[in-house]
């Protein structure tokens, strides 16, 4: 109720908010304590009665501070007081709880998120400024890059650790080849920061590639930094077959990973690029990975290195059959199996048929389909085209009347969605054109672990939206998807419009 409220307006925005004001003080008459006495004060402010706000929150700061609490749940506790000397109006006072809250937890960033999304809220309502907050907000997560080297400059990993410590990084994702790469790992977790590993192929391969041919000291390096990672992502399991796509990929997906984490942890996404200088031709490198990060309008912040020119190629001529950016959209009607033969035509005809009017009327319309009984399959050039997609077929399927169909009304659309490189080929059987590979096996994957009614999206197309059109559109963390077939259980987000 309090998400409705609070992406609503007008008598919808008010309605809700009571509603939820209600409900949160049922909660704290049920168990106590301040989280919901303070949830309902925010609420009223969001209903427009500021003076009851403040007057509920004076009830949140007499009441006897709760004993014995560690960590998150003590955090918590100082947390809402804070927000509570907010409603009553005393900035100054609210800065110095929230500063003895973060004391009491300093490493539960996803809790200290929480509570700056609801300060950043409370700011807008009440028109503050939200400038204040940015000493609370937890270490920035980047995306790193750097070229691919055997020698590096000596005084590059000094200048990687002054950037780390100027921008307040905890957080670093990228690759981790010879060079820059593993500068940038070391100095993070020197630093004391999580190191998250995107590598375009599987680990042999990428080994074979980018960093066993610049000798054993640098191999020996990245085993090192391998063991430390927090976790580690493949862009493909494939070998390398000469396709700088999948290079490219690799570095969309860590910088969609970044900006992920960010918005997760309500702070800053930065990129730290180790670049000589050079626009360089062709689809992945560092000048490649600037450009693309440069279109989302986020900081960037640049180590100038010398490189000795030519440098070390690693690439081969590029395979016949190379790969092809896209977004695809699985979709099935759950409960489709189960219908009467006799409800078949009305199935086609009114949901199927409903479902069409969608695609076609689509400002962006896929530039591939495949249907089968309730089955589509959607390609797009744009991850923001799929979304869009998927948003407006939920919506469209959600006002069908299934009863006037004589359909069971527990039939339910399911959506899922990835952005990855494919294959455009030819099917020899039928002639008709044909999107194929690995990454479409992964859109598939994740459609039968949507709920019905939802659109559920890989964590590279997630990655994508929230890179460039987070106002737009918003992915939430689900979970991880099933292990099936031996496809690897993956991290799932629920689409929603922002």
């Amino acid at each position: 109720m309090k998400d409705v409220a609070l992406g609503s307006r007008g008598a919808r925005r008010i309605a809700f908010a009571k509603a939820s004001r209600l409900r949160y003080e049922a909660l704290s008459h049920r168990f106590g304590g301040v989280y919901g006495a303070i949830n309902a004060a925010t609420m009223m402010l969001v209903a427009g009665d500021r003076a009851g706000a403040a007057e509920r929150a004076m009830d949140v700061l007499q009441a006897p501070r709760a004993q014995g609490l560690t960590g998150e749940a003590a955090y918590y506790e100082a947390a809402s007081r804070a927000e509570a000397l907010f409603l009553v109006g005393d900035l100054d006072a609210a800065r110095r709880r929230l500063e003895q809250a973060l004391a009491l937890a300093p490493s539960a960033y996803a809790a200290h998120a929480s509570t700056l999304r609801q300060m950043e809220m409370l700011c807008r309502e009440v028109g503050v400024d939200t400038g204040w907050l940015a000493p609370f907000r937890p270490p920035a997560c980047a995306h790193f890059t750097g070229h691919i080297q055997n020698v590096c400059d000596q005084s590059l990993r000094a200048r990687i650790d002054a950037a780390l410590r100027a921008e307040r990084i905890g957080f670093g994702y990228g690759g981790l080849a010879a060079g820059a790469d593993i500068v940038f790992a070391e100095a993070l977790l020197e630093a004391g920061g999580e190191l998250h590993v995107i590598l375009p192929l599987h680990r042999a391969a990428f080994v074979e590639v980018s960093v066993a041919p610049f000798g054993e000291t640098w191999l020996e390096r990245f085993e090192r930094c391998m063991a430390r990672a927090a976790s580690v992502r493949y862009a493909s399991q494939d070998p390398y077959l000469g396709d700088e796509q999948v290079f490219a990929y690799a570095s969309q997906f860590a910088i969609g990973c970044a900006v992920l984490r960010a918005q997760t942890l309500a702070t800053e996404a930065v990129q730290l690029a180790a670049w000589d200088g050079r626009a360089a031709p062709g689809p992945a490198g560092v000048f490649a990975d600037m450009t693309y990060w440069a279109r989302s309008g986020r900081r960037a912040v640049v180590i100038p290195i010398d490189r000795p020119e030519p440098a070390t190629s690693v690439s081969k001529p590029i395979a016949a059959g190379s790969r092809a950016m896209k977004a695809m959209l699985f979709a099935d009607v759950q409960g489709f199996g189960a219908l009467r033969d006799d409800q078949i035509p009305a199935f086609m005809e009114g949901v199927m048929g409903r479902l069409a009017e969608v695609v076609e009327a689509l400002e962006a319309p896929p530039i591939h389909i495949e249907t089968w009984g309730d089955g589509l399959f959607l390609v797009f050039d744009q991850p923001i085209d799929s979304a869009l997609a998927a948003l407006a077929l939920l919506e469209a399927y959600r006002a069908v009347d299934l009863g006037a169909l004589g359909l069971p009304r527990r039939l339910g659309l399911r959506i899922g969605g990835h952005y990855g490189p494919v294959h455009l080929r030819t099917n020899p059987l039928t002639k008709a054109p044909a999107v194929v590979g690995a990454h479409v096996v992964v859109a598939a994957r994740i459609e039968p672990d949507a709920a019905p009614g939802s659109a559920y999206v890989s964590e590279a197309l997630a990655g994508a939206l929230a890179t460039f059109h987070g106002d737009r559109v918003r992915c939430g963390y689900v979970g991880r998807t099933q292990g099936r077939k031996g496809f690897p259980a993956t991290p799932i987000f629920n689409l929603s419009r922002a």
